[in-house]
């Protein structure tokens, strides 16, 4: 070990490799029988969660048949207008389960018992738990429909595999399931960030983008000075991976920093816990996605950052010298059939700060691993032990607005800041308008304007709420009811029709409940949240053929403002 990396490494910890034994690759089959070509991988970087299958499509079309990827039975059932959807669990023998979403339909026996359920909980969302022996499956045997449900932005198949002890979601291509990749990941940019207030990269507290170039088979950084760094130092990288068939922009399994020959920082997406994929928002850096929707792994690990898929890290990856030398720094990007790419460039550590510190002025400082309040007037917030990633120089203004707000914009902090759980915000309106308390709430305020429903409920004088955002808050109204749009005419005649549909929107704070009446019976109305529509299938089941029939339909939205469609068709 060379004097330059004693210096550095004063400090070391290793955090649990979480890769588990090398399962049989050949335990599994593809969920489709098309050449495989995919959209997205395990763990790829998402709004708020890490991905945690991989998306198969579908040629733009719904109803591929879908196979069951190894022998097992159905263990759960789930149809909901968000998440997967219309999707399928199933438990196979070897301690593995598999999920199917988005999915346009199920078999037939299954079909049929998701819809007695359903008309039986007058529910469309529905999660049922078969008995074991009831949907038995074989390996290859067609168990759905591709599709487009739930909150899909197109038609794909999603598919997961999961622990079956832990339901712990593991990355699917450590299987064969006919997947070719031949592509090396794509590594675009790497950023250097100064992390204290006596940190700097070239005599600036601001971060410094390298932009990567081809270089021998990989990549260096383009040609300019070397960057000068002093005291903690982060590193970020922007990158992807490729997969043959497809030119979608997916994720990477592995990331490795080096510095000076020795590895300060790993990261492998094998396996995560759901109650962790939240820790995305600091594994990212949030401001990037939060300004630009731009997505960066950081190679540095926050004090309050849990996340599991760190396989090893040396301080936190955090990179401090003391020295007045010229440093290697490495970093590694690889994919799960073992397709590297590399970036190798250089920077200089100062032994001396060559900018004073930063002046911390700020209005409390919040530390991340503890419970914090904060109090101004008209304000109260209630930070739980758990919300930060780190020590938060908290920043708190307040101004007046020219909106028909119920109260002046509080800036509780910035949206480019992170934070893991909910906090309590209570907010005093100025006005209060009488006989309308129910209707008023929070909402967040964003930079470009945009105001957006954040719940909350007045009582004691105040509008309080738990909310997962830091940002602008201020306190509206809500008195517009839901739209509801039929798409006949009322006393049409839609005999022979399989099905038709009525649009529901609401302007402000969203769809809370609907419940739609047939002849005064309830009626199973499939919910398309994304498209805003209700789809009903006429069922002979239900309702008698070639009769007038009355439709009745309710929508209430999460402020109790409620529309009502009375409407006479023939069927």
């Amino acid at each position: 070990m060379n004097k330059k990396t004693i210096l550095f490494f004063a400090a070391i910890t290793f955090a649990a490799n979480i890769s588990s034994q090398i399962p049989d690759k050949e335990l599994f089959i593809s969920p489709l029988r098309d050449q495989p070509s995919l959209s997205a991988s395990f763990a790829e970087l998402r709004s708020d969660h890490f991905h945690s299958g991989l998306d198969y499509k579908t040629g733009g079309a719904t109803g591929k048949d879908v196979l069951a990827i190894d022998e097992g039975y159905i263990y759960r059932i789930g149809v909901s207008p968000a998440g997967f959807g219309r999707a399928l669990y199933v438990r196979h023998p070897n301690g593995y389960s598999s999920v199917y979403g988005h999915l346009k339909s199920f078999r037939p026996d299954i079909e049929e018992f998701v819809r007695k359920r359903q008309y039986e909980l007058k529910n469309f969302t529905v999660s049922l738990f078969p008995q074991r022996d009831q949907f038995p499956v074989a390996r290859g045997e067609v168990i759905a429909w591709s599709g487009n449900s739930g909150a899909s932005s197109g038609p794909h198949l999603h598919l997961e595999i999961r622990e079956s002890s832990s339901e712990d979601p593991v990355n699917p291509l450590m299987f064969d399931l006919g997947v070719s990749d031949r592509i090396r990941p794509v590594i675009d940019k790497v950023i250097l960030y100064p992390l204290s207030g006596n940190s700097s990269v070239n005599s600036s507290r601001s971060s410094r983008t390298l932009r990567a170039v081809p270089l021998n088979g990989s990549y260096g950084v383009a040609e300019g000075d070397i960057p000068v760094v002093y005291g903690e130092t982060g590193i970020g990288i922007k990158c992807w991976d490729n997969f043959d068939n497809s030119t979608n922009r997916c994720g990477i399994y592995t990331l490795e920093l080096q510095v000076d020959g020795l590895k300060v920082y790993g990261f492998t997406a094998d396996r995560f816990a759901f109650s962790e994929s939240r820790y995305i928002n600091s594994h990212i850096d949030y401001a990037a996605k939060a300004t630009g929707n731009e997505y960066i792994h950081r190679l540095f690990i926050q004090p309050g950052n849990r996340l599991s898929m760190y396989d090893g890290h040396i301080r936190r990856g955090v990179l401090r010298f003391s020295d007045d030398e010229v440093h290697d720094i490495k970093i590694m990007v690889t994919d799960n059939r073992e397709n590297k790419s590399w970036i190798s460039f250089k920077i200089k550590s100062v032994s001396k700060p060559p900018i004073p510190p930063a002046e911390v002025i700020c209005s409390k400082i919040l530390p991340y691993g503890k419970a914090s309040d904060f109090t101004a007037d008209g304000i109260r917030i209630n930070f739980p032990s758990g919300v930060l990633y780190d020590t938060l120089f908290f920043d708190y203004k307040v101004r007046n607005h020219t909106r028909t707000f119920l109260a002046p914009i509080h800036s509780v902090h910035n949206e480019t800041v992170a934070v893991h759980e909910r906090f309590r915000l209570s907010i005093r309106p100025d006005t209060i308008p009488a006989g309308r308390e129910s209707k008023m709430c929070l909402a967040q305020v964003s930079s470009k304007g945009v105001v957006s429903y954040s719940g909350g409920d007045f009582k004691y004088g105040f509008v309080s709420g738990d909310v997962n955002r830091l940002g602008d808050y201020t306190i509206t109204i809500d008195t517009v009811p839901p739209v509801i749009r039929p798409s006949f005419a009322p006393g049409a005649n839609l005999t022979g029709r399989q099905s038709f549909t009525v649009t529901i929107t609401d302007a402000f704070s969203g769809i809370r409940s609907y419940e739609t009446l047939i002849d005064g019976d309830w009626a199973l109305a499939e919910y398309d949240a994304k498209n805003n529509l209700l789809i009903y299938k006429p069922d002979k089941q239900y309702i008698d053929e070639n009769t007038l029939h009355l439709m009745e339909l309710t929508v209430t939205d999460d402020r109790g403002n409620r529309s009502v469609l009375k409407s006479e068709f023939r069927w």
